[in-house]
């Protein structure tokens, strides 16, 4: 640990940069910050920080800026989260109450709203794990070996197939079918038409659980491999990406799906917050970019990862405090919804 007045500098020198992206001078410290301290003093302290590895000088008559290693001691040891307002509070309430009740809707809902209350970029993967639930289905003759199936999950989301039967089905037989299996499986979570399937026996119910079965793991699996992400226009306002190379090499990993669903997964780990600083970061494309990281779902084992990434010189206080309202929010929405 350092002196606290070293302490105390390293934090206005963050301060000051992330709010006005121009190099920290003593006497902007002084005048601001430090009023009993003399600009000699504060440029000696100045020093040792860059000496320390916390703090570099652009050129020789600039101030200092934060290096990785210096917003990495602010974000350990000198970070406060930052009071909420109440109109940032209200809007996220009311963007996520109209969140819809499907899991696609809900997290691109989730990333915007994260997105604009940060002003940075974000990231939301859906909960790993999420099991689809048959709120409804319908069997519909079509030909007597084809039985279109329609196939109603929680949240409204629709799934229609044809299956092609081994043996013929009148629609008798399949409205009474269809009885059978809303009973046996309605407002049930996915094991359980598995069970059912795997317990039936072979001829035409086994058939249709079967293919009950597969939607159901399709729906699943996507879940798993769904990630979006939203506010990359608000990197542009940001000096540090001026340059459309910078943005472009961020796009790059956040357009590549399989990409970043594994990369969201390593980086959270086990952990509830993880806060990544440029050279942190294993992908080279984000060594730029702070990457702040949180988990959010309906329970503990459905979780999916919110996260947040902009520049290096973000305001972390700021950005963790609102990162962990909106995961908070979207977690009880998706009870709320049954998500």
């Amino acid at each position: 640990m350092m002196e606290n007045r070293k302490q105390e500098i390293l934090r206005a020198v963050v301060h000051e940069f992330t709010s006005r992206a121009v190099p920290v001078g003593s006497q902007a410290l002084q005048s601001r910050y430090f009023v009993n301290l003399s600009s000699a003093t504060i440029r000696s302290e100045l020093a040792d920080l860059a000496d320390l590895g916390y703090l570099s000088q652009p050129h020789t008559s600039a101030g200092r800026v934060p290096t990785d290693s210096g917003y990495r001691y602010f974000v350990d040891f000198l970070m406060d989260l930052e009071p909420i307002p109440d109109r940032i509070k209200a809007y996220i309430h009311d963007e996520l109450e109209k969140a819809p009740a499907d899991v696609e809707g809900l997290v691109e809902r989730v990333a915007m709203t994260l997105a604009e209350v940060t002003q940075n970029a974000s990231v939301a993967s859906a909960p790993q794990g999420a099991l689809a639930r048959v709120k409804h289905l319908d069997l519909v003759s079509l030909e007597p070996r084809d039985v279109l199936l329609i196939l109603l999950l929680e949240g409204n989301l629709l799934r229609q197939q044809v299956v092609n039967t081994t043996q013929p089905a009148t629609q008798v037989q399949l409205t009474r079918l269809t009885a059978k299996l809303n009973v046996g499986l309605g407002g049930r979570a996915s094991d359980e038409a598995r069970r059912r399937y795997e317990s039936a026996p072979l001829g035409l119910e086994k058939e249709l659980l079967g293919r009950v079965v597969a939607v159901l793991d399709a729906y699943e699996k996507g879940s798993e491999n769904l990630v979006v992400h939203d506010g990359v226009r608000n990197l542009l306002r940001q000096p540090e990406f001026a340059e459309s190379s910078r943005v472009h090499q961020v796009l790059e990993v956040l357009e590549e799906t399989r990409y970043l669903t594994l990369l969201l997964r390593q980086l959270i780990g086990d952990s509830d917050l993880q806060i990544v600083i440029g050279s942190e970061n294993a992908s080279s494309q984000l060594q730029a970019c702070a990457v702040v990281l949180t988990t959010y779902g309906p329970s503990d084992r459905l979780k999916g990862v919110l996260g947040v990434v902009g520049p290096t010189r973000m305001a972390y206080s700021q950005t963790v405090a609102r990162l962990q309202a909106v995961a908070r929010s979207a977690s009880e929405r998706m009870v709320e919804l049954g998500v």
